[in-house]
This record gives structure tokens, sequence and C-alpha cells, in this order.
């Protein structure tokens, strides 16, 4: 067990460290995550663009990236608020903004995370800093608790690890950096789910009741206040929508195993109690922001089919592959691979100005998906083996007798307890996409819980999506290194597929650089084809060649 610990604690602090390699200009040196350029799109910061030698296109500015203005507009902007109530000596001056408008509630918002404990970097670091040092240690967060997530379920550290930098650093959780709020709050769902599991655990084990089940429900309501002091209410009904759906499936184990309506009421009791002791202590932010929610015009404000309408539509499919596909907001100048040179984008198709290759339908925050290819093949071997259960019954380590050094005695890990979660997992995983895309399923959410019509964003299903992709792909890794003695065929196939697609891709990009002529006919064909012509046209390319 010693070296079971040593092992998790070496991975924990692997995984809080790894954002550093993205993060540490911010977080450590002289840059700033606060996107300064995009303030000068905006009078009175526009008089100045040309002074402060920014790049301009027919007397505009082009910022790197006009997706994450929100940070510098709005969330500097709150975190003002707070520093300035503090300064003053008068932390009361924080429950209204009298900054927009005529003044508008402030605490009761709860976007501004005021009271989530990580946000005290805000109050004790310059802005410009804050922001890098709360981002590296908020992935690094979510990183260990996807971690300790696969852990409770058994999966191996290197698996577990695996699980745990597939889900921070997913598209979904690197594109919402510019939302301090929703990567702090997306991170508690790991553990909150973990806690679930333990308490459903110990009935099946038998051992359920109040000595084993206290702990877990103490743990998880402290998780879940955290989660909702982060602020971002959305974020936080899918953490509860899938606490709920992860509940009930574990409970329906107890059912099934035990045939005992009276463990599976106990178990549901003290999981019930968690989430209401959770939402009782983050009652502070809670209760000012549901007075606040109450009185919103969004209640109503869009009906079912706009909000379908506003769901990723099903060419977003090719970006679960190539994410780049529909281009990125960064892009301003393309690699021309017949000039060999970098050539400026400036117009499209219809002769505008154009600043950037950006043609999707959804923009790249809304549309962030990817999880990485070697990601995705895993999670598909993790369903199927799991599902049919090929989780081959293997040694798991236990706690050694006088805490010695010893081989630890053996015990094994349950065929079934991994099934039913990779049957829990996969269909999480297939409920968000449909969600995600608007299917008519979506009105089960929309007519049947309360306030859900407020939320518009149904493309945010990629939350719950990327956590159980995550797991998944733990899980087929997990497979994998346990020698299994079935199926040894689907690794071998997917990694043929993935073999003959990417060296078909490489042949074809070779081909066309030696024979440019009919691919650039097709680029014109594509330009003027189908369902993405007129975004192309308009967003995105001057020609087929640049196509």
């Amino acid at each position: 067990m010693k070296s079971s610990r040593r092992a998790d604690a070496l991975v924990i602090l692997v995984l809080f460290l790894l954002p550093l390699l993205w993060f540490a200009p911010q977080a450590l040196g002289n840059k700033t995550l606060l996107p300064a350029d995009n303030l000068y799109q905006y009078p009175p910061w526009s008089a100045y663009a040309q002074q402060m030698g920014l790049p301009m296109v027919d007397g505009h500015v082009v910022p790197y990236n006009h997706l994450i203005s929100d940070l510098v507009l709005e969330n500097i902007q709150w975190k003002s608020v707070i520093v300035d109530a503090l300064r003053s000596g008068n932390p009361g001056d924080a429950l209204w903004n009298p900054r927009v408008f005529g003044g508008v509630p402030f605490f009761a918002a709860g976007q501004h995370s005021a009271a989530y404990p990580l946000s005290v970097l805000f109050y004790v670091l310059p802005l410009a800093r804050a922001y890098g040092v709360f981002t590296w240690l908020q992935v690094g967060l979510a990183a260990v608790a996807m971690y300790l997530l696969m852990r409770t379920l058994r999966a191996r550290p290197i698996p577990a690890a695996l699980s745990g930098i597939a889900y921070a650093f997913s598209g979904f959780y690197i594109v919402s950096v510019n939302f301090t709020m929703v990567i702090a709050a997306a991170a508690w769902l790991p553990l909150l789910l973990a806690c679930v599991e333990m308490i459903a655990r110990g009935y099946l084990k038998g051992t359920g009741g109040r000595s084993h089940a206290a702990p877990w429900v103490a743990l998880g309501a402290v998780f879940l206040a955290i989660q909702i002091f982060a602020g971002h209410v959305e974020i936080t009904y899918y953490t509860l929508m899938v606490a709920a759906f992860y509940a009930a499936w574990r409970l329906a184990a107890v059912l099934l195993r035990l045939r005992s309506w009276k463990r599976v009421a106990g178990a549901a009791g003290w999981m019930l109690a968690m989430i209401v002791l959770g939402i009782t202590l983050g009652g502070a932010q809670i209760l000012p922001l549901y007075e606040l929610v109450t009185q919103s015009f969004r209640e109503g404000s869009a009906s079912l089919q706009q909000v379908r309408d506003w769901a990723w539509p099903s060419r977003q499919i090719i970006t679960f592959l190539l994410p780049d596909f529909y281009g990125n907001p960064t892009h301003h100048a393309y690699f021309d691979i017949w000039q060999r040179v970098w050539t400026p984008v400036t117009k499209n198709a219809l002769g505008e100005t154009l600043t950037r290759i950006d043609w999707g339908v959804k923009n790249y925050v809304e549309g962030g998906n990817y999880l990485g290819i070697i990601t995705l093949l895993l999670a598909i071997i993790g369903a199927v083996a799991g599902i049919r259960g090929w989780a081959a019954q293997r040694p798991h380590p236990a706690a050694t007798p006088g805490g010695t050094d010893r081989p630890a005695p053996l015990r094994m890990l349950s065929t079934t307890d991994r099934r039913q979660h990779s049957w829990l997992f996969a269909t999480l995983a297939v409920l968000s996409l449909l969600f995600a895309f608007g299917t008519p399923l979506y009105a089960i959410l929309y007519y049947g819980l309360p306030g859900y019509s407020q939320l518009h964003s149904a493309f945010r299903w990629v939350f719950p999506y990327t956590l159980a992709m995550a797991a998944l792909a733990g899980f087929g890794l997990d497979w994998l290194l346990s020698r299994p003695d079935k199926g040894r065929w689907l690794p071998r196939a997917l990694g043929w597929i993935a073999v003959i697609a990417g060296a078909g891709s490489l042949l074809l990009v070779g081909v066309s650089m030696a024979l440019p002529a009919p691919f650039i006919a097709l680029g014109e064909r594509l330009l003027n084809w189908g369902f993405w012509a007129d975004l192309a046209k308009s967003q995105g390319f001057a020609d087929g060649a640049m196509f």
C-alpha cells in the first residue's frame, strides 16, 4: 500500500505541474492571459491602436483572438469591483455593481466567483498575474480530480492519469480558459461522482450505513458547495444532472444485485442528503442567485425550436477528428504548400475584407469538443471491452497488514462493476451528444426540468461528454495494460485504421504538392457546393486554391 500511495502522490504532483508547460509564461513569467489587444477594437482605446503598433485592416484592429474579449471586458471588471471593495474596508460594497448602467446586482449574479476559494489569488496578487496562476492551478485541479475518480473506479495509476490529462486538456476545458468561472466549476464534478460511488459501493458490499456513508456525504457536500461558489449556475445544473444520473445508475446496481429496496432507499437517502447539504452550504451564493434568476428576461425568451437551432449542426461532427477544419480564430495567415510561403488572409471569395480563417457555424469556444485521436480510440476500446465483459479479473492492491512494504494481499476487480461503469459512461456520452446536437430528445430537458428553458446553450453538453469519454479512455488503456485474452482484434483493427487513415492523408498531401491542378479544381467545386458554400465564400476563403 505504501508503494501505491507513493505512486498516487507522484502522479498527483505531476498532474498539478503539467499545466505549467502551457501557462508558465503567464503564471511565473512576465506575460498575462488578459487579451489587452482586444480592447483596441473599442473606443476610447481604438484611438491609440496605431500608436501601439497593433495590426490593422481597413482601419480596424485585428486582435490575435477576437473570441476571448470577455476576459478583459467583463471578468477583470468583476474582479476589480471585489478588490476595490476589500481595499476600502467595506466588503458589502461588492453586493451591488454601480458601474454598469444604473447599477446591477453583483454578488447575486455569481460569475465573479467572489467566494470561490481559489479566487483569493485575485485578492493577493496583481490581477494580470493572478489569471495565469489561477488557470494553472485550476487546470491541474481538474486533472487531479479526474485521476481520483478513476482511482476510485479502480483504474491503475497510468490509465487514471491518462483520464485526468484527457479531461483537463480537452477542447472543452482549454477553450473555456477565457471563462474562469467555467473551468472552476467544471473541475469538481469528478470528485462529487467519486463520493456518490463510495456511498453506493458501501451498500453493494454490505457495509453501507452511517459509519460508512457519513464521511463521503460530508466530503461530497463540501465539493458541491465549492462548485456552487465557482459561480457558473449552468455548469452547476449540469453537475447536478450528471450526479443524479450516476446515482440512479448505481442505485439500480444495488437493487439488481441485492434485491433489497431497503438498501436502495438507504443509499438514496445518503446521496440526497449529500446534495441537500451541499446546496445548503452553498446557500450564500445559490439563494440570491435564485432570486435574480427568477427575474431574468431569459425565462421563456427562446422557444424549444430556437434553442435546438442554436445547438451544434450535423456538420460539426467532423471537428471531433479535425478541430481546425472550420478554421481557427488565431489563424490570420496560412502556409501555401505550393508556393512554400506564409500568406496573409486579406479577401474572401466575394472580395470582402477577411482577417482570419474562421468559417464555422459555431465559433471555436462553442465548438470546443476535441479530445485527441488516441483518446477517442481508447474510449472505443474501453466501452467495448467493458460492455462485453472483456475486463478480465486482475489483482488490485489492497491494504497491507502492519503497513509493511511486503507485497500486499490481492483482491479481484469485479468484471460486473467495470461493465456497469462502462455502460454508464457510454450512455452518458451518447446522451450528451444527442442533447448537444439538439435532437428532439432535448425537449425532455426543456419542458421537464425547472428553469432549464433559460439555458440556451445546448453545446455545453460537451462538458458531460468530455468527462464520460475521458473515463472510457482510461478504462481502455487499463484493459490494454492487463494483457487481455479476449478482444485482441479490437485494438489491432483500430490501430490499423488509424495508421491507414494517417498514411493516406499524408499521401494525398504529397500527391497534391506534386500535382496541384486537380486538387485546386476540386477546391473550386467544393467552394461552390453543398451546405458550406455560403460560409466558405463569405467567411473563409478567397478561392479554391486557398480552400
